[in-house]
């Protein structure tokens, strides 16, 4: 059996909002279990197709593409949770051990969906910055899903998840009561600092605004993201000497980006020593190849190399490499930046060389 209109969907990025959104409503089917069953679906998990099943509240921080194909066609009321980007990298840092840009990436892979949630006819946004307080916030959570609590069982959410102050509590004193690993927001640059923060600005928050706006500016993944291909698996510097042997100079990141038709381009600057060169980029979701470049670069400077894809692989990560096709002697090349494009969805592109 599908996702069906009695069941109910909550999505949104691992952060302080979402975790304890989710909270609620597992507290919710805790109280009422004959009400709907929760289910936190992840990557590879399918749709519960049980016949005589009771009604699913899924929950997922990376829905799957056969759950997404679910649940894009169906009526089942669905929110979106959305969280503050910068903040939702300090939360997911603060509760593992990887790095910034490891819990960056783990913010795209979630995100990458949610630009297939813009037209879905059943979806709510909540939002971390909703001017209410947060007994009302979950009432509408409680309310647009078609959750049905009983006062007692109200009573009993409120006094988990808000804590002392009551029903006139704010979110975020409810958030400081219930979450672990809350920080007041405006303060992670505890954790991250300016240039981290201006990273996440460019990586992330085009793919949050995805969802609801139709042009939300390119996503930019900057050279600190990038690893080294002479010192494989350590972050790269914006200038690599040439000299040697044919070899990738950068790749990676390994962001995540939303289906669709991608317009690409890359900056790239050139010594003099580089002049004549050949050059190729290529970018690849997982093993399958999305695009192929080639640069000449005819003096030293900057150029800016163009080309396009389409991409329909938001669940595997997406690699961009920078190589020299032939040995050098000399010279040096600088990666600043590449900059994704989403262009219209009626737009089909096909692999070009670099302009």
């Amino acid at each position: 059996m599908p996702v069906v209109a009695r069941d109910a969907i909550a999505l949104g990025m691992p952060s302080v909002f979402c975790a304890w959104a989710f909270d609620v409503l597992r507290d919710f089917c805790e109280l009422a279990p004959e009400r709907a069953t929760v289910r936190l679906m992840d990557r590879e998990d399918e749709v519960d197709e049980s016949p005589d099943r009771n009604s699913v509240l899924y929950l997922s921080h990376f829905p799957g593409a056969s759950f997404r194909a679910q649940w894009v066609r169906a009526e089942a009321p669905t929110i979106l949770f959305l969280d503050d980007p910068v903040d939702s990298v300090r939360y997911v840092r603060q509760s593992g051990t990887g790095s910034v840009v490891d819990a960056l990436r783990m913010q795209t892979a979630a995100a990458a969906s949610f630009a297939e949630l813009r037209d879905h006819p059943g979806r709510l946004i909540l939002h971390r910055f909703t001017e209410a307080s947060a007994a009302a916030i979950i009432d509408a959570i409680l309310e647009h899903l078609a959750l049905e609590p009983t006062p007692d069982q109200r009573e009993t959410i409120y006094r988990r998840r808000i804590g002392p102050e009551g029903v006139g509590a704010s979110l975020e004193a409810a958030l400081a009561f219930s979450v672990q690993h809350y920080a007041p927001l405006g303060e992670p640059q505890s954790v991250l600092d300016a240039r981290q923060i201006g990273m996440v600005a460019d990586v992330l928050s085009p793919l949050i605004q995805m969802s609801f706006r139709d042009s939300p500016g390119p996503v930019i993944w900057p050279i600190e993201t990038f690893f080294s291909g002479d010192q494989p698996n350590t972050p790269a510097q914006l200038v690599t000497d040439l000299t040697g042997g044919a070899r990738i100079l950068y790749y990676g990141p390994y962001f995540h980006l939303p289906a669709g038709f991608w317009k690409v381009r890359m900056m790239v600057g050139f010594s003099a020593g580089a002049r004549s060169m050949p050059f190729s980029a290529e970018v690849y979701a997982g093993e399958q190849p999305l695009a192929f470049a080639t640069m000449v670069p005819e003096n030293k400077g900057v150029y800016h190399a163009t080309f396009s894809f389409a991409h329909d692989l938001p669940d595997r990560a997406i690699e961009v490499r920078l190589r020299t096709d032939r040995g050098a002697i000399e010279g040096r090349v600088a990666l600043g930046r590449v900059e994704f494009t989403r262009e219209q969805a009626d737009r089909r592109f096909s692999r070009a060389a670099a302009g």
